[in-house]
């Protein structure tokens, strides 16, 4: 391992130069190459495919619309389908509206 070594530090300084070169774009390539191929298998495991994307979207504009439909002080609607974030929203809208009445 060694004798490779020694080998490689023979030579010009242009040759030494340009092998110095090319191990660092080499280097550079690969590391690239790995983070792509990282990143790019992370995103596909975290991310939902594109067509279950619009699938969702066609889906969620369906119970908005059917939640806009139901009456909003009623206990199915506070409930909601999304839980207890929407059920807080209406809360603080009614919370709103006693206090404007009490003043």
């Amino acid at each position: 391992m060694l004798k490779i070594f020694r080998k490689l530090n023979e030579g010009s300084l242009l040759q030494r130069t340009m092998m110095h070169i090319a191990v660092l774009v080499a280097g550079s390539a690969s590391v690239v190459a790995l983070t792509s191929v990282l990143l790019v298998s992370t995103a596909k495991t975290v991310l939902p495919p594109h067509g279950a994307t619009e699938a969702g979207a066609d889906k969620a504009d369906d119970e908005q619309s059917a939640d806009s439909d139901a009456d909003a002080s009623s206990p199915e609607a506070a409930a909601g389908a999304r839980g207890a974030p929407k059920a807080l929203a209406q809360a603080r809208v009614a919370n709103r509206r006693e206090g404007a009445i009490a003043r």
